[in-house]
């Protein structure tokens, strides 16, 4: 998780949701990997059965709003969903798959009725959709996912949020800056990047909320824990600018130390057995690796020096019972 006015270096990566989005007769959503589908009538909300429509709903909804309160006419459409972001057998990668969907259908419907809706307000409309239905959480995977590649996301005032999402309208929240917001894209050194999916699920909204309640009992811990993290946060991103590998491998390998120690201290699993052998198997290989997003299971990260360690560092993964993903950094891919 991403704590409000702190940073983090996130990426994107290469496996998608693909919707497509037509005219037809009357609205119809359609998710192939789920055997039913919805329809509304248009201008009004979707309101479905079952959790796996809720965020794709959400999203559909809040645009519809945004869309209606800029007078915009809105006709019937058919959107179809396809996603990378599971595999075969039903299993969830833990890529963020519900942040994913939510962009995908923000950015669709914009691109079909207000085309020349800018990037922020984008992020903003998939931020408030996320947020109705999780409740929680610092948006970075709807950051990631809107911009593409690799960032600096700055995570806004939640507290500021949550006061004024009960009663201020979309329009305001869409004109207003939100409070130490900061999405900067950067520019990554040539480094080999790894990500190994352990096959666990976690669930992100839980494990946030139990962080949070860390954070509640034990505040001078969690505000040390913070400020460490941000220096570590600052020394990457001084090590990617500078294409230092020792300093930015060091960052990345202080940034799991002090999660390690805050899951001990909150007394949750941020990294599980086969995400510490996901990352100390980067480390002998001359690399750094921890946990992504929030922990708990799903998948972990690894930069190495050179093609030749992350061969060795894919093998050894595959040897522990860690599947190495072929997965490259992800980039924004809009047709028109």
């Amino acid at each position: 998780m991403v704590e409000s006015g702190h940073t983090a270096v996130l990426a994107a990566v290469d496996r998608y949701i693909t919707l497509v989005l037509e005219d037809a007769p009357k609205n119809e959503l359609k998710i192939p990997h789920y055997e039913d589908q919805v329809t509304w009538k248009t201008g009004e909300e979707l309101k479905t059965d079952g959790e796996h429509w809720s965020f794709t709903a959400e999203a559909i909804n809040t645009v519809t709003a945004y869309l209606k309160a800029q007078g915009i006419s809105l006709t019937p459409i058919k959107m179809t969903i396809q996603t990378e972001l599971i595999d075969a057998s039903g299993f969830k990668y833990g890529l963020g798959s519900s942040a994913a969907a939510t962009v995908a259908v923000v950015d669709a419907l914009l691109e079909k009725f207000a085309p020349n809706t800018d990037l922020l307000t984008r992020f903003k409309l998939a931020a408030l959709s996320h947020l109705v239905v999780q409740g929680n959480g610092s948006c970075g995977d709807i950051a990631s996912c809107m911009y593409g590649g690799f960032i600096a996301y700055t995570t806004f005032d939640q507290e500021w949020i949550k006061r004024h999402l009960p009663y201020e309208s979309l329009d305001w929240f869409i004109k207003n800056d939100w409070p130490a917001l900061k999405i900067e894209r950067l520019t990554m050194p040539d480094w080999p990047f790894l990500v190994g999916w352990t096959g666990k699920p976690v669930s992100t909204g839980r494990l946030v909320s139990e962080i949070q309640l860390f954070k509640q009992k034990s505040p001078a811990a969690y505000k040390q824990f913070l400020d460490d993290s941000s220096a570590a946060v600052q020394r990457l991103l001084e090590g990617l600018e500078k294409q230092d590998q020792t300093m930015a491998f060091e960052a990345i390998k202080e940034n799991r130390r002090l999660l390690q120690n805050l899951g001990l201290q909150a007394g949750v699993q941020i990294e599980t057995e086969l995400l510490e052998k996901l990352a100390q198997i980067a480390v002998d290989c001359s690399g750094a690796g921890k946990s992504s997003g929030s922990g708990g299971g799903d998948c972990g990260i690894a930069f190495l020096p050179d093609s030749r360690a992350a061969e060795k560092v894919k093998s050894a993964w595959q040897e522990t019972g860690i599947m190495p993903l072929p997965f490259r950094t992800g980039q924004v891919n809009i047709k028109k």
